[in-house]
Formats: C-alpha cells, sequence, structure tokens
C-alpha cells in the first residue's frame, strides 16, 4: 500500500508513520516536494542471522586462487616490491 505525503505532512506525522510502519510492514510513504517524488520511507528488508556471512563466504568460494597453496613471499622480497630497481627493465 503506498501513501503520498508532502514533505510538511511527513514532518508532521513522522511518529505515527513509524508507528503504522511497526504494524503494517508492507506499507510504503512517498514523499513529495512541489508534486514530485522525492524520497520513500518503507520497512528494511528482513534478512536471517548469518545471511550475509554466507553470501560473502560463497563470494569468496567463487574468487578462490586455482593455484591452491601457492604464495607470493612478499615479506621477504619487499624491496622488490616496494622499489624499481635502477637499470633493471
Amino acid at each position: 500500500m503506498r501513501n503520498i505525503l508532502s514533505i510538511t505532512e511527513a514532518r508532521k506525522k513522522l511518529p505515527s508513520i513509524v508507528k503504522s510502519l511497526k504494524n503494517s510492514p508492507d506499507t510504503v510513504y512517498q514523499i513529495t516536494v512541489h508534486d514530485e517524488v522525492v524520497a520513500e520511507i518503507k520497512t528494511p528488508p528482513k534478512i536471517k542471522p548469518g545471511e550475509a556471512a554466507a553470501k560473502l563466504l560463497a563470494m569468496r568460494k567463487k574468487l578462490k586462487p586455482k593455484n591452491k597453496g601457492y604464495r607470493l613471499p612478499i615479506s621477504e622480497n619487499i624491496k622488490e616490491h616496494l622499489y624499481v630497481a635502477e637499470g633493471k627493465d
């Protein structure tokens, strides 16, 4: 359900808008300025605990390097990675 309010009305009714969103989370309030919709107030999407972490882990598995166990020893050769040796190209 969508409700259209001017910015002035929204300021006056903000506490009641928040209470109504708690009671009916499907409601969307559109805020207008000079008859143009500039914002919406609605409840955030519900996320199950751990869902974000699971998605991040799944993304990390997709990006895993193909050469398992291969690591570049940067700490052993730090100067080679930080400074360009003169005369070497």
